[in-house]
């Protein structure tokens, strides 16, 4: 299926991965830009992670039931998967994670996982410090 998304934010291989992961990661990127999807991908989505200066956004499949992870190509399930876990990391160090709908980034719901079904993206913002 292809998908048109004007506003996909480019994304970059994080520097961390393993050769495995990063060839996924090349190939996700290189889908995205293609605009080639999965039938069962409904769109893109985005996680924002403020206070790391020089951070590429991730971006992450938006399916249409989470019964559909299983019908994803490696690259795909691979994106899912580590959209998820930059999630559920900042979470774990307190960190606060809004849902918010695309391109509306004024008012969210504090959320702690991600949900690859639904239409929103996620700002992960820095833990306020001090008094």
């Amino acid at each position: 299926m292809t998908l048109i998304a004007p506003t996909t934010p480019k994304t970059t291989v994080p520097a961390h991965l393993p050769a495995d992961q990063a060839a996924l990661a090349r190939a996700w990127i290189a889908r995205c830009e293609a605009g080639d999807f999965s039938p069962s991908i409904v769109g893109v989505g985005t996680v924002r992670v403020f206070g790391q200066a020089g951070d590429a956004p991730v971006t992450f499949p938006r399916i249409s039931s989470l019964e559909a992870l299983d019908t994803l190509a490696p690259d795909e399930r691979w994106a899912a998967t580590y959209a998820r876990s930059v999630v559920e990391v900042h979470t774990g160090h307190r960190r606060p994670v809004f849902a918010v709908k695309p391109g509306q980034a004024t008012s969210g719901t504090l959320v702690t996982i991600l949900d690859l079904t639904s239409d929103t993206d996620y700002l992960i913002l820095s833990p306020i410090q001090g008094g």
